[in-house]
């Protein structure tokens, strides 16, 4: 190249006369270091000398058009991993961008950039860039090739612009992604000064105008205040794909990404991200590997990213704004989370493995599917804020303390959430924590703050799902207190969970460990909207001998507003269930077997109760008052303490009908009607 620059006067005389057609370039440095000669022809172009496809020399130019694989040695990029190929990929980058061109990096080249750049085509990196941070941040922006267009939505039918809706009035031909941003608080985050609420901001697909998802959220409908909403349109970009995309972080450590997805249907795969200043012994370093914003339909497959542990920060993969997003075979390793996201719709994460957690603030129709999620002492695997979350089959390993959270900086977590056969395998590794308590699900502070008045400063009050389903569970733990459902007091009204249903559970633990699988500190002054249907079947397998189906605790003795309703169908292997009149409704327990229902709290009545006990075999234990209840076709197997018969306030309105074992004393104290 340095010759070619150097023609001289006549030879440039020559090509001006059409004695040379071209001038034959052997190689950029040396001959034979590109993957081939190319021949560069006199042109006319108004482009100007990027140093690859048109050179200027001696007041001529000299142009080539790459086509199909374009390698990057073309343009002069050396690779040796301590040249600075910056000014060399920045022109390579721009050329492929503007020409839609295939790239590619060869194997075993080490490109060092220290300005960031933008990738807008499909190409194969074989070998790695390393991303020298000097005098500023430096990254790789997947990008778009269009910028998106501010919409008029001042004739939108303001009436349906609520969450679920498909039509807003937008007109438009042809596919189309919105980007909505509004002024409307979605939730408040209880954070620094600075984030103090998250705003409704959502990315929709459309087709000829009608929206093909739904609204996530709901907008306001006084026209007057439209202008707090602003909808911006992204015409269909074609899909591009790259392949083992390897990035290195060096130098300084950028404060944000790494890795930057701002373009719709892109495919990465394999894509690799190592901060290897931290596998040097800094701790408490990297931001972001991979941040995925304002785009929709994204695929990652198999990305391996190592090293982000940023106190506060510090995550994996960042998802933002997004719709569409499916990540595959993710081995996302020594991260502060391994994935977090935030108004994202659609998301869905396929196996791999998650190191320290998946964290969610705000998302809209979550799935994972087979993933594993390593924890560290004290965390929780799964945080979420959002609606309609499923989890099938996850595994968590670690000293977890909590293996679903719903976040209490977000506290808000709507829909229908499903866990399918999860394995929650926990232990205190240092053996530090005699009376560590572990949850299947709470919120990611369990006791909710009693005392403390962080929730007294959000606007928006804390949401329970609508629905939870934990299905057949499998917990392993050496924990001494253990929960499945737990939720403690939080001190500002909140919306209660409305179905809560949990099967098969197999709990391995120690045999002093308390086994709850649900239990529910009962306040109706804050718990709002429903009354708690709770649904227990199954079996419980365990070795821990103090186990409780469910645990209704009411905070005022006196309050017999908003009552659960708990309906136990086939349930073997729990000891008790313990309630009072002021927060049961109804217990419906049909099939299997059971030592002892204890009251909350012991003079509450159990006048409006319904209660029923159905071919339930009563293994031995206590019955605090038998008063107001139904046994039929059980048997009383086990050693009981029964209250005195000779305290009629205690045994009475008693049904039973192909009852054995029951205790004569209690049998000859039965009062009408029932006697």
């Amino acid at each position: 190249m340095t010759e070619m620059r150097n023609l001289s006067a006549a030879e440039i005389a020559d090509l001006q006369n059409g004695i040379y057609k071209g001038v034959c370039l052997l190689g950029y440095y040396e001959t034979r270091d590109t993957p081939g000669p190319v021949i560069y022809h006199l042109s006319a172009t108004l482009g100007t000398d990027d140093g690859g496809s048109i050179i200027e020399t001696g007041g001529i130019k000299l142009e080539h058009n790459f086509t199909h694989d374009l390698d990057v040695r073309y343009f002069g990029v050396k690779g040796k991993g301590t040249y600075n190929d910056t000014p060399f990929i920045l022109s390579y980058f721009n050329y492929v961008n503007a020409n839609n061109l295939f790239w590619v990096i060869p194997g075993g080249f080490k490109v060092v950039v220290k300005q960031p750049f933008e990738i807008e085509a499909s190409g194969r990196c074989d070998g790695k860039f390393i991303l020298r941070n000097e005098n500023g941040e430096v990254n790789i922006t997947i990008a778009r090739r269009f910028n998106g267009e501010a919409v008029d939505i001042s004739t939108w039918d303001t009436v349906k612009m609520k969450r679920g809706s498909l039509d807003v009035g937008f007109s438009n031909t042809g596919v189309a992604n919105l980007y909505f941003v509004s002024e409307e608080i979605l939730i408040d985050r209880d954070d620094t000064p600075s984030e103090t609420s998250y705003k409704k901001i959502e990315f929709i697909r459309s087709v000829d105008g009608k929206l093909t998802t739904p609204l996530v959220c709901s907008y306001r409908q006084d026209p007057q205040n439209l202008q707090v909403l602003k909808v911006k349109k992204y015409i269909f970009e074609e899909p591009i794909s790259i392949d083992n995309l390897s990035i290195e972080t060096d130098g300084n450590l950028n404060e944000a990404k790494y890795l930057f997805v701002n373009r719709d249907n892109v495919t990465l795969n394999n894509p690799q991200i190592i901060n290897k200043i931290n596998n040097m012994g800094v701790v408490n370093v990297g931001a972001v590997a991979l941040e995925i914003q304002e785009c929709a339909d994204v695929i990652i497959n198999s990305p391996f990213i190592k090293g982000f542990r940023k106190a506060g920060v510090g995550y994996g993969i960042a998802n933002y704004y997004s719709i569409g997003v499916i990540i595959n075979d993710g081995n996302v390793i020594e991260c502060r989370h391994g994935y977090t996201g935030r108004s994202s719709v659609d998301v869905t994460i396929n196996r791999g493995v998650w190191e320290d957690g998946i964290d969610d603030h705000w998302t809209d129709r979550f799935t994972a599917n087979n993933t594993i999620v390593k924890t560290g002492k004290g965390a929780a695997a799964f945080q979420f804020a959002g609606n309609d979350i499923t989890l099938n089959s996850p595994i968590v390993n670690g000293s977890a303390s909590i293996f679903f959270g719903i976040r209490l900086d977000t506290p808000s977590l709507g829909g229908i959430v499903n866990i399918n056969n999860p394995i929650f395998n926990t232990e205190d590794s240092r053996n530090q924590s005699a009376t560590r308590d572990i949850y299947m699900f709470s919120y990611t502070s369990p006791g909710g703050n009693v005392g403390n008045a962080m929730l007294q400063k959000y606007a928006v009050d804390p949401k329970l799902p609508e629905s939870l389903n934990i299905i057949n569970p499998i917990i392993n733990t050496d924990a001494n207190i253990v929960y499945g459902f737990f939720l403690g007091v939080l001190n500002r009204k909140y919306t209660n969970i409305k179905n809560l249903k949990i099967t098969d559970t197999i709990v391995n633990a120690k045999p002093t460990t308390q086994y709850t699988a649900v239990q529910i500190i009962k306040d109706s002054v804050k718990q709002q909207e429903y009354s708690t249907n709770i649904e227990i079947s199954g079996s419980l397998k365990t070795n821990a001998l103090a186990t409780t189906a469910v645990y209704l605790y009411s905070m005022d003795k006196t309050d017999y507003i908003r009552r659960a309703n708990i309906y136990l169908t086939d349930c073997f292997g729990y000891g008790r269930v313990v309630f009072s009149g002021a927060n049961l409704e109804t217990l419906i327990m049909d099939g299997g077997d059971i030592n002892s229902f204890n009251t909350d709290y012991t003079y509450a009545s159990y006048a409006d109760c319904n209660i029923q006990f159905k071919n339930v075999e009563w293994k031995g234990g206590s019955i605090d008052r038998l008063t107001h209840a139904l046994f039929q076709n059980c048997v009383f197997t086990g050693d009981y303490v029964f209250p005195s018969a000779d305290d009629v306030s205690l045994v009475n309105n008693v049904r039973y009908a192909g009852v054995s074992g029951l205790p004569p004393n209690i049998i000859n104290s039965l009062r009408a009607p029932f006697a």
